[in-house]
């Protein structure tokens, strides 16, 4: 019993804010889970498909005019056909991404689908920032509420479900606001997920994705086309994702404001949690999360949530490595190497050849250019570094690793607080600090970090490791924003001095350079030394075919742990000299787009060639860092009068698309090479 009438108000109020959040987010579980339990690897850009519908219903609405003003059978209509019109959006935009990244690669690469629907949600949030700046209410260079910062569609529509409270018009003794649209979120959840529930039991359509879901093979020697049951899945999921952005901007009158690849990962979560397949388990599932959200929020603390989500979310995948559904089996492992991510066609001579070319260029590129011009090229150089240590996990251990970036984080942010005289930990070691120990310790963190993730992981699945590893990323990230009295919170920590090796303080940009130039150096040939090694061979084994690398003596476990550790390291390496030589490091520094951006230099390149990696890494970071702002001022200059389509001449605010593009067409054309 509650010890008092306010305690019992407080919690039925929490009660009531959980069970509605969750049922907002059920909506959105219940086409993640008509999908994945079809093809049984996640879209990540699922999310996207859920914000931009969203975007569109509250487009059409204030484009319309609707508003409760008209008369309900009026107002009736209208909202219907707009449903519908969500419903048609979701469901053609989840085809063709089913058309564009998981039918090139079925049956080929359960790697390339995560990695090309990853692709394909960076495009996703280029169309929302472009979509944002065609809405009546963008005013040019004046509207953005953080300077600088793309912003994604935020319009708000009039309340055009009632919200009047029921305890008070019911007459009720409860200390409780439960609102009529509270009910109605609750209510459209519910029938929702037994309407898909029936659908999936009683139609043929349902049968025949529940047949090819649980065997593909069987399914076809029955019968049934098993591609026209997977585009009706995900025709059938997108239309469930429009339904759900419709209600979504019902209730909340605005559009879902979280775009990208990792905004669907709760409502993956609850798919897990509720049984793959089960619209009913998702709805109960979501649901419990909301309610443990609403709780964390006001025991705890709001900040703390998000990651305590997240760890829900990797708990479930570690626990159950073969998923949490009764009826994924253990077949479904995967023991051998992806050959369409981290095979090389075998030519790479010319790759050698150029890269001898860069080498020069770099050695002499101080007395070449000034010092912007080697800073930059700098920052290059610490992606060059990141790429070759992902190249390890990727290219040889066949592991994909969607929070990469987080060693790099950890490698930072340790010797930020080592250089850092006014923090905890730099206040009790005598300053300046040696780099060389800052190197030591922040590589030391940095392994340990990936042998950790390695051990936990160790049994998981290519993509449930991929998924695992996307969350843990989002976790460290809030942890770093959270922990503020140690990493400074959402601003990071700045001002840091410059390296300092035996008493020789490292000022110079050109000194610096070429600090990171040589630990480039020396890691790209510790790289292929390894691949050579008995060890690489040992990696190359294991991602081959984990069976038969067992069966000759290979430690398939401990080799795995071990590629970790040694990618986490590499990035501690970049980390140091990240935060030595910028003096600065923020949470941004460990955010999904830089793992994203790592994996598409590693592609690029070529999975598992250092030459490939190193000029994958140059390519792109450097259409990044260097290209872009140019080209940008270049077009700002040559603009004419008010001659603009949305971000279409600010080339800074196209670079998703392009980054997308680039991630996409390179998993492709590597698809189609293999094929």
């Amino acid at each position: 019993m509650c010890d008092s009438q306010l305690g019992c108000g407080l919690i039925l109020q929490l009660l009531v804010y959980g069970l509605t959040n969750g049922a907002v987010l059920a909506l959105n579980a219940i086409g993640v889970t008509v999908v994945y339990g079809t093809v049984r690897t996640l879209n990540l850009a699922h999310g996207d498909v859920f914000a931009l519908t969203s975007v569109l219903v509250i487009t059409i609405i204030n484009g319309v005019g609707v508003n409760p003003t008209w008369s309900p059978p009026m107002l009736i209509g209208a909202l219907a056909l707009i449903l519908i019109a969500a419903m048609i959006f979701g469901a053609t935009l989840n085809v063709i991404i089913e058309q564009a990244a998981f039918k090139p690669f079925r049956g080929h690469s359960r790697l390339a689908p995560l990695i090309a629907t990853m692709g394909i949600s960076f495009i996703l949030y280029q169309v929302a920032l472009i979509w944002r700046t065609l809405l009546p209410s963008w005013v040019k260079f004046d509207h953005r509420s953080v300077p600088g910062l793309p912003e994604v569609p935020f319009d708000r529509i009039p309340d055009l479900i009632p919200t009047f409270d029921l305890v008070r018009a019911l007459g009720l003794p409860l200390n409780v606001t439960f609102r009529f649209n509270d009910l109605f979120i609750l209510i459209v959840a519910i029938l929702c997920a037994l309407i898909v529930h029936l659908i999936l039991r009683r139609t043929s359509m349902g049968r025949a994705i529940r047949a090819t879901a649980q065997d593909t093979q069987l399914s076809q020697l029955c019968g049934i086309n098993p591609e026209a049951a997977i585009t009706r899945a995900f025709a059938f999921g997108g239309a469930l994702a429009g339904a759900a952005a419709f209600i979504f901007a019902l209730y909340y009158a605005r559009p879902f404001g979280n775009h990208g690849a990792q905004s669907g990962l709760l409502a993956f979560t609850a798919a897990i949690l509720g049984g793959v397949g089960s619209p009913i388990g998702a709805v109960i599932s979501a649901m419990l999360i909301g309610v443990a959200s609403s709780f964390s929020d006001y025991f705890l603390a709001a900040q703390w949530t998000p990651a305590l989500l997240q760890v829900l979310l990797i708990g479930l995948m570690i626990a159950r490595p073969t998923g949490i559904a009764s009826e994924d089996r253990a077949e479904d492992l995967d023991t051998k190497r992806d050959s369409i991510m981290t095979t090389l066609s075998g030519r790479t001579q010319w790759r050698r050849r150029w890269l001898w070319g860069v080498i020069l260029l770099a050695a002499i590129f101080p007395a070449l250019f000034g010092i912007q011009w080697q800073v930059l090229v700098t920052g290059v150089g610490v992606f060059i570094l990141l790429a070759l240590g992902l190249n390890v996990l990727l290219g040889l251990a066949g592991i994909l690793d969607l929070g990469y970036a987080v060693s790099f984080g950890v490698g930072a942010y340790m010797a930020a607080m080592l250089t850092n005289k006014w923090s905890g930990l730099g206040a009790v070691v005598p300053q300046p600090l040696d780099f060389i120990i800052v190197l030591l310790v922040s590589v030391l963190c940095a392994a340990t970090f990936g042998a950790i993730k390695g051990r936990l992981t160790l049994r998981l699945r290519t993509d449930y490791l991929a998924v695992v590893t996307l969350a843990l990323g989002l976790l460290a990230r809030q942890v770093f924003i959270n922990m503020r009295d140690f990493t400074g919170g959402v601003g990071g920590i700045a001002a840091l001095p410059p390296p300092t090796i035996f008493s020789l303080t490292i000022s110079n940009a050109a000194a610096q350079y070429y600090l990171v130039f040589g630990l480039v150096i020396v890691i790209a040939l510790a790289s292929r030394q390894m691949i050579q090694s008995r060890t690489g061979r040992a990696w190359l084994a294991s991602s081959e075919d984990e069976t038969a690398a067992e069966a000759s003596g290979v430690n398939v476990a401990n080799h795995k742990i071990l590629a970790l550790t040694v990618s986490s390291a590499i990035a501690g390496v970049a980390g140091a000299l990240y935060a030595a030589v910028f003096a600065y490091v923020s949470p941004d520094i460990v955010d999904f787009h830089i793992s994203a951006m790592l994996l598409a230099m590693v592609i690029l390149g070529g999975a598992g060639d250092v030459a490939g990696s190193i000029l994958g890494a140059a390519i792109i970071a450097g259409y990044d860092r260097l290209i872009i702002p140019r080209l940008g001022d270049v077009l700002a200059f040559l603009q004419l009068g008010n001659i603009s389509l949305g971000y279409a001449p600010d080339v800074r605010g196209a670079s998703y698309l392009s980054f997308g593009l680039a991630l996409y067409l390179t998993v492709l054309l590597r698809a189609r090479k293999k094929q």
